[in-house]
């Protein structure tokens, strides 16, 4: 038999294994992978309101306090609007929004009146932990100075956080606590909210009123957020599964090479 025949085998076999190494590098996604966004009611207007992404209807009837799922988007500009259910469905927010790729948001509906509304953004960014929580605050508060949170009898968590700023990620052992709110100026106890904290579960808490001082809300969204495992192809590691293959390659390119 030639020479040539046997090396034209040679590849022949190693074909499919190029095929079958590709499948095991790129056919498995992260869980989390993609642009998403959800909106959140924090505006002190008695209406409910309509959410429309990018032409897509999203909610119909948004109350105060209440979040959208998460939606995902194509990364870029995407255009937000939100529209009063009543009131002849009259436009209150219309802005185009810059999402960038392989990130969560938390936009919050925000605003001393309804001339006022904004988005304020969260970027839900806290690194996954398995044993503990994760925590980022914003101040949604309308009228109020800079806020300090801190957790009674322990340490602050923000300093001077003014109206529509959030705060950064913070890692907090899991526990019941309770948070204070108060005047960074001056001190004055704004509000003290009790919380339940798990681990491995990230929380976007916002502190919020309905145009009333006297009604402060802590509201907090979770979802979790744990270390991804890696990714197993008939009970073996990708990753084990990966460097034998390229061994493998490696291996039949030497022989036919050798020809």
């Amino acid at each position: 038999m030639k020479p040539g025949r046997i090396g034209f085998r040679k590849l022949l076999f190693l074909f499919p294994l190029v095929i079958f190494f590709f499948c095991i590098s790129t056919g498995v996604h992260a869980a989390n992978g993609g642009t998403r966004v959800r909106i959140i009611h924090l505006a002190p207007i008695s209406n409910e309101v309509e959410v429309w992404v990018e032409g897509r209807l999203i909610d119909q009837d948004l109350e105060f306090g209440e979040n959208t799922d998460y939606i995902e988007l194509v990364p870029g500009d995407n255009r937000i609007i939100c529209k009063t259910v009543e009131s002849g469905n009259s436009i209150v927010l219309n802005t185009l929004f810059p999402f960038r790729e392989d990130r969560d948001y938390t936009l919050a509906i925000t605003g001393r009146a309804r001339s006022d509304l904004q988005l304020t953004t969260t970027i839900d960014s806290c690194p996954p932990s398995e044993s503990l929580s994760q925590l980022k605050f914003t101040n949604a508060i309308t009228g109020t100075p800079p806020l300090d949170v801190s957790i009674k009898y322990g340490p602050t968590l923000y300093e001077k956080l003014a109206f529509r700023t959030s705060g950064g990620c913070r890692l907090v052992p899991p526990d019941e606590y309770v948070l204070k709110l108060t005047e960074a100026r001056t001190g004055k106890l704004v509000a003290e909210k009790e919380i339940d904290l798990k681990g491995g579960t990230r929380y976007n808490l916002f502190a919020a009123d309905n145009g009333e001082k006297d009604d402060i809300r802590l509201l907090g969204f979770e979802q979790e957020n744990r270390p991804k495992q890696e990714p197993k192809i008939l009970g073996v590691e990708r990753s084990v599964l990966q460097l034998l293959g390229a061994g493998l390659i490696a291996s039949v390119l030497i022989l036919v090479l050798g020809q």
